[in-house]
């Protein structure tokens, strides 16, 4: 059942941070669409950590993915619902 546990709560943290991810790097293509013409310090500033921010949760979020999908095989081989053979 521990695997079953890990699956909910990982599947549910990667979707969060998928979806997290995709709005920051969103709005960072925004604020430097709408930004000055010039090359502004500050408002660089804004839009890099917005979109540094949003990659990184991006990838996090595949990642809980991936270790959600781990777990459910490893729930099913135990629980004897899938026909996949244990190492």
């Amino acid at each position: 059942m521990v695997f079953r546990k890990k699956w909910k709560k990982h599947a549910l943290i990667g979707v969060f941070l998928v979806g997290l991810g995709i709005n920051f790097l969103a709005e960072a293509t925004i604020i430097k669409g709408s930004g000055p013409e010039g090359w502004v310090l500050g408002h660089m500033a804004v839009w890099f950590w917005t979109g540094l921010f949003g990659l990184g949760a991006l990838n996090a979020g595949i990642c809980f993915i991936a270790d959600a999908v781990k777990n459910r095989i490893y729930f099913e081989m135990e629980s004897g619902t899938t026909d996949i053979k244990k190492p």
